[in-house]
């Protein structure tokens, strides 16, 4: 009998695509760290499911001398960390990544702000230390054999034309988050929304695209319609 291993899943789509669905189809016990507060209607419907979720409340920030990431960026990294040492869960849920990567690296910016107070930016060396915080994250979940499915928002792609004063959108969607994040991810997905008609009915169907994957170049730029965890790894591993 093959032993499945342990993924690292990288998902990325617009508002109410199916990432957290698509996400609560993986192994239980599922730890949620929410950053959105839109994790609880999802879970209600995965009811023989233990899914346990961990909002985090963001403060509203009105002052750009406020220090607002630092407190609730160390609260989340404690608790993931002492969760994944006591081995508690089989999957964890980064909700969103995008959300994560803004506050990690806001972080950062005001611990260093502690000692030099007029500092406004991270300076180019500095950004290894948001890096290799955010590479921790991926990283002890791997070690530790457990999956990890991490939830982004897409965004508008912009590039600079020469010749021209401002960057032109490119027309293209792409991940909203960390830039390394897929090559932390053994699997790559986009989700979107599709409108589909079944016995003269319409329905709305999630298409999963395999954008990138660790295991072979086999299946990329395949879709998968209304793709759950159970098919992510029959295709990959050949496991029923």
């Amino acid at each position: 009998m093959s032993v499945i291993p342990n993924i690292i899943v990288s998902v990325s789509g617009l508002p109410k695509s199916g990432k957290n669905y698509f996400a609560y189809t993986f192994p239980d016990p599922i730890k949620v760290y929410c950053f959105n507060g839109g994790a609880e209607f999802v879970k209600s419907l995965f009811s023989k499911k233990q899914i346990d979720v961990h909002n985090f409340r963001l403060p509203i920030v009105d002052s750009t001398t406020m220090e607002w990431a630092l407190p609730v960026w160390r609260e989340f990294y404690q608790e993931y960390k002492a969760d994944i040492e006591k081995e508690k869960y089989l999957t964890y849920v980064l909700d969103t990544g995008t959300e994560v990567e803004n506050m990690c690296q806001q972080a950062v910016l005001e611990d260093l702000q502690q000692d030099k107070p007029t500092k406004e930016k991270l300076g180019t060396t500095e950004f290894l230390f948001r890096n290799l915080q955010m590479k921790a994250l991926f990283d002890r979940a791997r070690d530790s054999g457990a999956n990890l499915v991490v939830l982004n928002y897409l965004k508008e792609k912009w590039i600079k034309v020469p010749g021209e004063k401002t960057a032109q959108n490119t027309g293209e969607l792409i991940l909203d988050g960390w830039q390394k994040t897929e090559t932390q991810a053994d699997i790559n997905l986009e989700l979107r929304v599709r409108m589909k008609e079944a016995k003269g009915k319409k329905k709305q169907v999630t298409v999963a695209t395999i954008k990138s994957l660790r295991f072979g170049r086999d299946h990329v730029g395949e879709e998968f319609e209304d793709l759950t965890y159970d098919d992510l790894i029959a295709l990959l591993f050949g496991a029923e």
